[in-house]
């Protein structure tokens, strides 16, 4: 695989199981939060590492805003191309320091798909989203599940200390779906805390 994610940009839609992940990663966040409810459409949403914006897509019809950044230069691109209502796409590393200056902060939810297991400082970055919140907003992450430490993904252990370090409250941490390739089953943690 690739280290550079704009060499997926292109195809990264056509992707079944990139969709099938994005569909049951928003329906468990649904599940949990209630987004199709009603109660969200004065909210603003930071999907980081969003991708091409297929999370974004799902949660733009249900918020105010939806800030979908990405480091990926094409992957953003992309999202750009879909013109998707209330939905600003930006290509950033919002981690560096300087993306807070884009209005980034003041969030009522913070999503990360599959996005943590791939951050050099994911205890650092954590730490920073969760300043980015709002009293009450809510972050929540997807991962592969790893089985134990140093394997591909992240434990249960491992995000429920990062969102406790992070001071984030509430925290659940659970396998909320499975993926299956080439006959194996990938199993999906959700991890979630809110800002006090």
């Amino acid at each position: 695989m690739s280290s550079d994610w704009n060499d997926y940009a292109d195809g990264w839609d056509g992707n079944s199981d990139v969709r099938l992940y994005a569909n049951r990663a928003f329906a468990a966040l649904d599940a949990f939060a209630g987004i199709t409810g009603g109660g969200w459409h004065d909210k603003r949403v930071l999907d980081f590492g969003c991708g091409t914006g297929l999370l974004s897509g799902k949660l733009a019809p249900h918020v105010q805003e939806v800030a979908a950044v990405d480091t990926s230069e094409r992957m953003i691109a992309v999202l750009a191309g879909k013109a998707l209502p209330n939905v600003r796409a930006l290509h950033a590393d919002i981690l560096d320091g300087r993306g807070a200056g884009e209005g980034l902060r003041g969030f009522d939810l913070i999503c990360a798909s599959s996005v943590c297991s791939f951050l050099p400082d994911y205890p650092g970055a954590v730490a920073q989203l969760a300043g980015l919140l709002n009293s009450g907003g809510l972050f929540v992450q997807w991962d592969w599940l790893a089985r134990d430490r140093g394997g591909s993904g992240l434990t249960v252990q491992q995000v429920r200390d990062v969102l406790h370090q992070a001071g984030l409250d509430g925290i659940r941490v659970e396998q909320v779906f499975e993926m299956g390739s080439g006959g194996q089953a990938m199993p999906v943690l959700m991890g979630t805390g809110s800002r006090k």
